[in-house]
């Protein structure tokens, strides 16, 4: 019994504390919830008190939109700074863009005009919508294009403020562009200004008024009148020049020797061997001044060692005429190219002149397509001469690379050859590229050619010009120096170009620290641009 009633006892106490620890479970349970109500309250209060009014809503939203478009433009502007960040960048995308605007200039505008004309005359309105596109796209590509020429001109001419009061041969491309450059950014502006009215009209023509709005293309023509009377005026002076440097290049070279043989080798052959004959002369007529006069074999030897003088100075007389041939006949181009540029821009601006009539309602007919059309022949024709020429010289520098070879040594700022830029004597030309390459070399258009007909010449001039302390002009005479010097001055390369008297000329030209200067300076006055 005593047992029985310890168990119910012991059953009772357990029984009494499971009901405690329920309770204080369901409490404890009780509590935590009316915590997180309590919580929820206080986070629904605070998120009613942080909501903000319409017009706060509003600002957020704006500034929210002015971050992202913020962030957008960086990014355009990083794009920009990848493809014009340096002249180099721009000159290169200028290159790009030059293709589609011919095609689009020269091609596809006075054969739009001719189709709308046509379209107008025979009340085919499929016709003129077609057209309307093409010029919506063309004038697009010309605006993209002008606008980069514009800007490249700009930044040309800031750079030439800055250096257009320097001296010397790297001095005189700054002053040329200061005088050039303004004109050349009121063209492009100019250009731009027919671009964009010339697109907004064909805009109009594509929204269903076929008819065009004539104030848009009066806008148009009458840019077209002045960009090409512009550039016509401009070329007046330089076909002048153009001549009247050619005629004097004429007289030079019928005054040179033209019975010396060619020099078949590098010209830094010929100057060494003289060098070497001049030094075994002065030791071979060391000996005649000594008591009892030379002997008839010394006489012999002496005399021999006189003629290889005269010889390779006849090499070098015909090697200069050589270079003053190559110099007429790059003017000659020139002329050429500055004649049809002269005579494309005068038809060009009296087609303008028939827009500017047609779009008043002055004038009606083909006289303004066909207009036009003449001008862009003539102009297409010098655009295809200069891309076909380029890209001959760039197949040739890939084909042929031995063909323009430097031929004389190159001299670092210090006055030393370069040792790490060997000449083709001493080392092996590169390799030819396959016929597949060279091809490809032909349609990159924005690749330079580092060392070509133009550059081999230069290099030749500047080695017969060079002053005595100059390595590669050490051994040059006096009279080849001074005839390679007149050549000079006839190339625009003279003392007045660089702001010079002719004595710190001369000195410039004896500075062996400016042969890379003034080899540029030379090839950029060889140039038929």
């Amino acid at each position: 019994m005593e047992e029985q009633r310890l168990e119910e006892d012991t059953a009772a106490v357990e029984e009494q504390r499971r009901q405690e620890e329920a309770a204080a479970e369901e409490l404890r349970q009780q509590e935590e919830a009316a915590a997180a109500q309590e919580q929820r309250r206080q986070e629904e209060a605070a998120a009613a008190q942080e909501q903000p009014q319409p017009e706060e809503k509003r600002r957020r939203s704006r500034l929210r939109r002015l971050f992202s478009a913020g962030t957008t433009l960086k990014k355009v502007t990083g794009k920009i700074k990848q493809i014009l960040g340096t002249p180099s960048k721009a000159d290169k995308t200028k290159k790009v863009l030059d293709q589609p605007d011919t095609v689009a200039n020269r091609i596809n505008a006075p054969t739009e005009g001719g189709v709308r004309m046509h379209g107008q005359a025979t009340s085919d309105t499929g016709q003129v919508q077609a057209t309307a596109i093409v010029a919506q796209v063309d004038t697009g590509i010309n605006t993209v294009t002008d606008a980069l020429g514009a800007f490249n001109d700009g930044r040309a001419l800031l750079a030439a403020r800055k250096d257009r009061k320097g001296t010397g041969p790297e001095s005189h491309k700054p002053r040329k562009d200061w005088k050039g450059k303004p004109l050349g950014v009121a063209q492009n502006s100019s250009m731009v200004v027919g671009d964009i009215s010339g697109m907004a009209n064909a805009a109009v023509r594509n929204a269903g008024q076929l008819a065009g709005v004539p104030a848009l293309g009066e806008v148009t023509g009458g840019a077209s009148v002045f960009y090409s009377t512009l550039i016509a005026i401009r070329e007046v002076p330089v076909v002048w020049s153009t001549y009247n440097k050619n005629r004097a290049l004429k007289e030079m070279v019928e005054e040179a020797s033209g019975e010396a043989p060619a020099n078949e080798g590098r010209l830094q052959d010929v100057l060494d061997r003289l060098g070497q004959v001049r030094q075994r002369l002065a030791q071979a007529e060391a000996p005649r001044e000594q008591a009892g006069g030379p002997s008839a074999d010394e006489e012999t030897a002496v005399a021999a060692l006189r003629n290889q003088i005269l010889e390779l100075n006849h090499l070098l007389e015909a090697e200069l005429a050589h270079i003053g041939q190559y110099a007429r006949h790059k003017q000659h181009t020139k002329l050429g190219k500055r004649i049809t540029s002269l005579g494309g821009n005068t038809v060009r601006a009296a087609g303008g002149g028939l827009a500017i009539a047609g779009a008043a309602g002055a004038l009606s007919g083909p006289a303004a397509p066909a207009v036009a059309g003449v001008a862009a022949a003539l102009l297409l024709g010098n655009a295809l001469y200069k891309g076909a020429r380029a890209g001959s010289n760039r197949y040739v520098a890939a084909r042929h690379p031995d063909r323009w070879a430097r031929p004389t040594s190159a001299q670092d700022d210090s006055g030393t050859e370069r040792a790490e830029s060997p000449t083709p004597a001493s080392a092996p030309a590169p390799a030819p590229a396959e016929r597949r390459d060279a091809l490809k070399e032909f349609f990159k258009v924005t690749k330079s050619v580092q060392q070509g007909e133009r550059h081999f010449m230069a290099q030749k001039l500047y080695a017969l010009a060079a002053g005595p302390d100059v390595p590669v002009g050490s051994n040059v005479a006096d009279d080849i120096r001074e005839s390679a010097r007149a050549m000079l001055i006839v190339l625009k390369a003279g003392p007045s170009q660089h702001k010079q008297t002719r004595e710190e000329w001369e000195a410039s030209l004896n500075n062996s620290a400016l042969q890379t200067a003034w080899e540029k300076e030379i090839t950029s006055q060889l140039s038929s641009a």
